[in-house]
């Protein structure tokens, strides 16, 4: 029998990323591309909703090339995408607006006004508050609201076109809609009790769909655009975090992950449905695969670590002279002869507001300074800061869900190469950490999944364990979370003592 072979993208913020795989997870072929994010003003951030469709054709074409696989030997494609935001398309499955961003802060009253009126319900219901419902309710006010259909995911819209679907066959997965806080996460459905007291038209809220789901098959436009051929399976897919579980293996109870990429992610996964009803701080998202969860916090702390670097270090006053991975690596090592603390230097990472608890006023914050701190004391106080966030989501966790066994942390994104920020964030957490020899395990995650649909991967779990394999372990110091504690106390507290100022500046 010909081998097969299976597709994954993975459109993130910053970055979109292909890899064709063959039947035992080994890339055949990989490439990536830029994803613009344009910034017109202070906290306004969006993203060309057509280019999704362009990139990923551009690197599917590119990996079917660099592999010198025969189209015909794709079994199944999987998309999965950047989760936060929304777009939408028309009857025609065009795009209408641009990709409304999490990073975009123009529906900040409409998000206000959501919480304020719904705020427990949807915790209650979407074990989340929203990311992106209160951006639908910003479109309500727009004249683009006459022409838009349904309102989709980059994923579901990308897949889509690679099946020639029509607006009224638009749809989500299930891992997505909790961040719409719109949505019955337990049923896998809408609230229509949210919906009716926020005045959201559910007519324009697409079907959901579990993300093994095969949506249909690539037509003409797919093999014109793409190079694929005709009548490849298209399966939902997932967003991009529950994509990178699924190609971690995190997939059963108590298995801990630490996503360090343009979003940094601590969770954890659990049999049942829970939510954070006190500290409004820990999602609940459903798995892309069975019916289990993951308690998870989430903090674009990424790109507040690469904005440090490229303002700090390239070109600047202590341009280190060298560039790609390898500033990342001289910082490290910089930053590791620095004690744990940074010598009382403290850091705020988010720079276009909080997602959980919701606050779209917060900004960037370093408090502690004195003359004895150079640049190296501020990166390094970035990368504990998301230790610090992380520790306080631990403690959350571990009060939801009296008696969970945090196994050990799988590190996956591109940060998750570096030891010292792991070894941070073992110490301070006090769990062991590893990392795998692949940083990016969202595309093989999308893989997996469109594999099973496609009758080649029987057991997803099985499939992700044998795929799987460990690099680095850092085991955390007996009592290394004391030199971190009243700092990670002080950063949560932070927060609430700047309410006000943050809403001054904003």
């Amino acid at each position: 029998m010909a081998e097969r072979y299976v597709i994954g993208v993975d459109l993130g913020t910053t970055l979109a990323k292909c890899a064709l795989y063959d039947e035992e997870g080994v890339s055949r072929g990989e490439a990536s591309r830029p994803m613009e994010v344009r910034y017109p003003g202070p906290g306004v951030a969006e993203q060309d909703a057509g280019s999704f469709y362009t990139v990923t054709c551009d690197l599917i074409r590119r990996c079917l090339v660099k592999s010198g696989v025969d189209p015909k030997g794709v079994a199944a494609i999987g998309i999965d995408s950047q989760m936060g935001g929304i777009m939408s398309v028309d009857r025609g499955f065009n795009p209408v607006t641009y990709y409304d961003t999490p990073l975009d802060n123009r529906s900040a009253e409409e998000n206000r006004s959501m919480h304020r009126k719904c705020g427990d319900l949807m915790l209650k219901k979407s074990g989340s508050l929203s990311t992106y419902g209160h951006k639908i309710l910003y479109w309500k006010k727009r004249e683009e609201w006459k022409r838009i259909h349904r309102f989709v995911h980059p994923s579901a819209f990308v897949a889509g076109k690679l099946a020639g679907l029509a607006g009224g066959q638009a749809y989500m997965d299930e891992s997505f809609i909790c961040f719409s806080g719109l949505a019955d996460l337990e049923r896998s459905a809408w609230s229509g009790e949210i919906c009716e007291a926020l005045g959201v038209d559910m007519e324009k809220l697409p079907r959901i769909l579990r993300s093994t789901e095969i949506i249909g098959e690539t037509g003409r436009a797919a093999v014109e655009d793409a190079g694929l051929a005709p009548g490849t399976p298209v399966i939902a897919g997932c967003g991009d975090q529950a994509a990178g579980f699924v190609g971690a293996g995190v997939l059963d109870s108590g298995q801990t992950v630490d996503v360090s990429g343009t979003a940094c992610i601590f969770a954890v996964n659990v049999p049942r449905y829970t939510y954070d009803p006190e500290h409004r701080t820990v999602v609940c998202m459903k798995s892309a695969f069975g019916g289990s969860y993951y308690l998870m916090s989430v903090v674009l702390g990424g790109m507040t670590h690469r904005w440090v670097v490229e303002t700090f270090f390239c070109g600047g006053k202590e341009d280190l002279g060298t560039r790609g991975d390898d500033i990342y690596a001289e910082l490290d090592r910089k930053a590791g002869e620095i004690p744990p603390g940074s010598d009382g230097l403290v850091s705020i990472n988010y720079l276009q507001g909080r997602f959980f608890p919701p606050d779209p006023n917060v900004r960037g914050l370093f408090i502690g300074h004195t003359l004895a701190h150079g640049a190296v004391h501020f990166y390094r106080a970035v990368l504990e800061s998301i230790a610090y966030d992380h520790s306080i989501a631990k403690r959350i966790i571990q009060g939801l869900v009296p008696g969970l066994a945090f196994g050990d942390v799988t590190a996956i994104g591109s940060g998750s190469k570096s030891a010292l920020w792991m070894r941070i964030k073992a110490d301070a957490l006090q769990l062991t950490y590893h990392n795998l020899h692949r940083s990016d395990l969202a595309t093989l995650g999308s893989a997996v999944l469109a594999g099973h649909s496609a009758g080649l991967f029987k057991d997803i779990r099985d499939t992700a364990r044998r795929f799987v394999k460990r690099n680095l372990t850092v085991t955390p110091a007996p009592g290394a979370d004391d030199a971190y504690r009243k700092y990670a106390n002080l950063y949560g507290r932070l927060f609430e003592a700047l309410r006000d100022l943050y809403a001054g500046l904003a």
